[in-house]
């Protein structure tokens, strides 16, 4: 697509867990964009972004810019109780002192911090994939009301609501825990509607929705999301809840992928490496 070389690096687990990473050789002054999947194993694609980065470094690459379609652990971005950890900044400075020359994402989670610029101290280029999905979903199906499951996804709702040029409404949601949530909210009246929002883990919230919506009279419930990182059991969640497709991208791996993200990351690596 940019006419880049292109290098994979070889990374596998010891018994024990440990990581092992072996990057390709002729790395001394380029530019190198390395590209981590932390969908479903954030906690061992962390460890790889440090050995893979520091070794770079040690390599002599003149430029590290980490791609991270997903990036994790910007959910906690408040300490809402005292002692937590807010990972969000911790994140932020570890990549720092590792010193990353550039970050490029795809729609972060962001809720109280507006702008990735408030996190990273260097440059962190968040791209989006809603009005690609919008596209793909107006193509497809039409139109219909787009839903937004909480205030925090109404960013995205108004996204995809302009690409497709319908009404969107937001419902208020409150959670009980990690998993269990409760939504409310006015519904609008419509036959077809679409869920939307940047991540869909365990399906809670979604399923929560869909059934609102269908004990509203809608007949048509389609979701559309970013990051499908789909686990403990959220298809049969999803599914069971009504709703009718589950359109997603390929920023994480996960049989829904219909939408890929990689134009708009080499769009961005336009901006930061010389191609």
């Amino acid at each position: 697509m940019l006419g880049l070389k292109y290098e994979v690096a070889r990374v596998r687990s010891f018994p024990d867990g440990e990581l092992y990473v072996r990057l390709p050789q002729g790395l001394k002054d380029e530019e190198v964009a390395y590209v981590v999947c932390y969908g479903r194993r954030p906690n061992e694609a962390l460890a790889e972004t440090v050995l893979a980065v520091e070794g770079l470094r040690e390599k002599g690459a003149e430029k590290v810019v980490l791609v991270a379609p997903y990036l994790p652990y910007l959910r906690q971005d408040a300490e809402f109780t005292p002692g937590e950890v807010v990972s969000s900044r911790v994140i932020a400075r570890l990549l720092a002192k590792l010193d990353v020359d550039a970050l490029i994402t795809v729609d972060p989670h962001l809720h109280r911090i507006r702008s990735l610029s408030e996190l990273f101290p260097f440059p962190a280029i968040e791209v989006s994939a809603m009005p690609l999905l919008a596209a793909f979903f107006q193509k497809e199906h039409g139109t219909g009301v787009v839903v937004a499951p909480d205030e925090e996804a109404e960013r995205w709702a108004k996204t995809f609501a302009d690409t497709i040029g319908a009404p969107y409404f937001v419902f208020e949601k409150q959670r009980m825990g990690d998993e269990i949530v409760s939504v409310t909210g006015a519904v609008k009246r419509g036959e077809t509607a679409v869920i939307v929002d940047d991540i869909v883990s365990t399906g809670g919230t979604l399923g929560e929705v869909a059934q609102k919506l269908l004990e509203a009279g809608f007949r048509d419930i389609y979701a559309c999301v970013t990051h499908a990182l789909l686990v403990q059991d959220a298809e049969a969640r999803i599914f069971g809840s009504g709703v009718k497709e589950f359109i997603s991208t390929d920023s994480v791996h996960n049989p829904y992928a219909r939408v890929s993200v990689a134009g708009v990351i080499a769009e961005a690596l336009k901006g930061v490496v010389n191609v």
